[in-house]
Parts: structure tokens; sequence; C-alpha cells
């Protein structure tokens, strides 16, 4: 028996575990326990070589590398991928922009660990060789507004690797600088704090993005992929039946813990009501 909750912003659960007996048959019942888990990563690719390129150490790359891999060992579902920009300076190593991602994940709590491991693996085997990864590991429900007010403050000033870890340790949250300096133990937490938040970053991977390339209307996209909004700036929805058409580089954006697919009115006279 499975008792499913939609996720939210302050929702840790997607599936609750309940152990009781079944006094008719006499026979224990359990229902599966499932989790929210957020892994933020950074610094994985060269800052010295700009070596944003490689296939092994691009950290958006290495991102959905994890993710499927935790998917295909069956140690939790991936959901989607997001990317938050960081603050740029002199002093930060970074490649061509700072930015750091985060995995969102659904798993069983028990298998917490085994995440943590296969993280530390994937990440010592696949960084660049002279590049300074971390991640961080939470619960969705570890999660508090002075983790999110750390990331949020290192989109615009210079934050410090010790403080990250410090920050991570009274909440409870795994984390860890792998090689290197560890330095992307900083951006890792603020990639999870602002996921967390839900009001910052871009949607580099979920189930079905990959296919929104032509022109679709709301009903055929419904059938391939689940956007929380589709809306302009102006907050104006396309109909079910309006055409839209999709440009390269789709990238949804978070807004209030929901996935929105942005889009603007066609230019007159197209064929289509909606771009992106």
């Amino acid at each position: 028996m499975d008792l499913l909750f939609e996720p939210g912003p302050f929702l840790c659960l997607d599936k609750v575990t309940i152990f009781f007996e079944d006094k008719i048959c006499n026979n224990p019942v359990s229902i599966e326990v499932r989790m929210y888990f957020l892994l933020g990563i950074d610094d994985t690719d060269s800052p010295m070589s700009g070596d944003v390129s490689s296939a092994v150490s691009n950290t958006a790359t290495l991102a959905l590398t994890l993710g499927n891999q935790l998917e295909s060992t069956g140690l939790a579902r991936l959901l989607n991928i997001s990317c938050h920009q960081l603050f740029e300076h002199p002093s930060i190593d970074h490649t061509s922009t700072n930015t750091a991602y985060c995995i969102l994940l659904d798993s069983d709590p028990q298998k917490m660990r085994d995440i943590d491991m296969t993280t530390r693996l994937t990440l010592r085997s696949q960084s660049a060789a002279t590049s300074n990864p971390g991640y961080a590991l939470a619960a969705w429900n570890q999660l508090d507004p002075e983790v999110v007010a750390w990331g949020k403050s290192a989109q615009i000033s210079v934050m410090q690797r010790m403080d990250a870890i410090n920050l991570a340790r009274r909440s409870g949250i795994a984390i860890a600088g792998i090689t290197g300096s560890g330095a992307g133990v900083i951006g890792a937490l603020s990639a999870v704090g602002l996921r967390y938040d839900g009001n910052d970053g871009t949607i580099y991977w979920m189930p079905g993005l990959e296919k929104l390339h032509g022109v679709f209307t709301q009903i055929e996209i419904n059938q391939f992929i689940q956007f929380e909004s589709i809306e302009s700036v102006r907050h104006k929805h396309p109909a079910l039946d309006d055409r839209i058409q999709f440009n390269a580089d789709i990238k949804p954006v978070l807004k209030e813990g929901r996935i929105v697919l942005q889009v603007k009115p066609a230019e007159r006279g197209s064929s289509h009501e909606w771009q992106t």
C-alpha cells in the first residue's frame, strides 16, 4: 500500500512507510518510505584550464551522470537537476561562469549512506585533475533558513570553505571536499539552500526536457513532460491548444518551489501563438 503526497516546498516525503498488522489475515503490511534529498556539487571542472567542454569534468554533465548512476543502481529516483549562479570574483576559482548544481532525488532514507558513498567515489574518479570538487547531501527536512541564507550570500559575496562545513555540520548535512582545496563545498551547500528555497536557478535537466524541439500545444507537452506552470513574465498563460515554438536551450526556472516554463507572445504573422 502506498500513501502518496503531492511534493511541495515544505514537504519532505513522497511516500510514507507505515507498518501495521492486518487483523483479518494476521499479516504485517508495509508501506515504503520515500524522502526527497538534495545533492549539491560544485568545482568538478578545472578553473586553471577552463576545461568545461570535457564530458568527464563538466559539472553539469557530471551532475547528470551521477544522478543517472544513482537511479540505475536503485539508490534513488532522479527527479531534476537545477543550476544556480554564484558570485564571480577574481579571488574565486571558476571556469567561464561560477555555477553550482543541485540534484533532486527521491529515495529511501536508509539508502542515504550509499548515496553519500557513490557521490564521493564518482566525484573522485570523474572530476578534473586540477579541480576542487565538493558536495553537500541533505534530506529535505534538514534544511533551514540558515542554509538558505548561505546560498543567497554566496551569490553576492566571497564565502569561506570552513564556514560551509561548520554550517552543514550544525544542520546535520553531509558535506565534504573531495580533492584539491575542497572549495567546492561552498557552492555545493549554496546550491542545496537555493534549490530548497525554490526561487532561484534554472532547470538543467528533467524528464522529457530534451524532447522540446519544434512546435507543441500544451496538451501535447503534457504527454511527456510536466511543468507546474507555463506562463509569460506578465503571468499570462497559453490556452491548452495554443501552439508554442520551442527554440534551442530551454531553461525552465524555479519560482516559489514550482518549475515554470517561461514563454512570450510570438511575433505577429507567426504560425504559432507563443515561443520560448
